[in-house]
């Protein structure tokens, strides 16, 4: 060891610096060679923890209208339209099935309201657009209802399954206290 300690020192100070350097560079490298071949990887970490990560749980759905039983459902967290309706009963000879989307899953605390065709307005002829059933050009018919408007209305129907209440409309952006209280006696669900 002394023998290399005085070759060291005999070296010029320019050529030792370089080699301090590189055996610190070598230190180094190996240093982190080590530590990632004994620690796990995150990428397995998180991997690992998705894995083994559920949700579950129950939800509470109110289900109202055109079912056999209605009322308050606790159901399974990723429960669907179609198994509110089976926990309700199933549909009464009155329901529009078409009036909501059975395959729209359903979230805690909310309400599915199945309609009798009686409660639907199919067009503007009556004085009244549903907003469960029309179309763009019909609620385009609505006095301040543009394209864009009535496009963000049939996404958030698409969003929701159907609108539980007139007021409910208010939830689309874009759609104002004032603007719907002037549309208000125009729709129906």
């Amino acid at each position: 060891m002394q023998k290399l300690f005085q070759w060291l020192k005999a070296l010029d100070p320019k050529k030792r610096k370089q080699l301090y350097l590189a055996g610190g560079l070598v230190a180094i490298l190996f240093g982190v060679l080590l530590s990632n071949s004994s620690a796990p990887k995150v990428e397995q970490a998180l991997v690992q923890q998705s894995e083994n990560f559920t949700v579950s749980g129950e939800i509470y759905i109110h289900v109202v209208g055109e079912v056999l039983d209605p009322g308050l459902y606790e159901l399974s967290y990723g429960a669907r339209v179609r198994d509110v309706i089976d926990a309700a009963g199933g549909f009464t000879a009155l329901a529009v099935q078409s009036s909501v989307n059975l395959a729209r899953l359903v979230s805690d605390g909310e309400q599915v309201v199945i309609l009798a065709e009686s409660q639907m307005a199919t067009d503007s002829t009556d004085g009244f657009i549903s907003l469960n059933r029309a179309n763009s050009s019909q609620l385009e018919s609505l006095p301040g209802v543009g394209p864009a408007l009535a496009g963000r209305i049939l996404a958030y129907r698409d969003e929701i399954g159907s609108f539980a209440s007139i007021e409910q409309l208010l939830e689309v952006t874009g759609i104002g206290s004032k603007l719907f209280e002037n549309i208000k006696s125009s729709i129906t669900l």
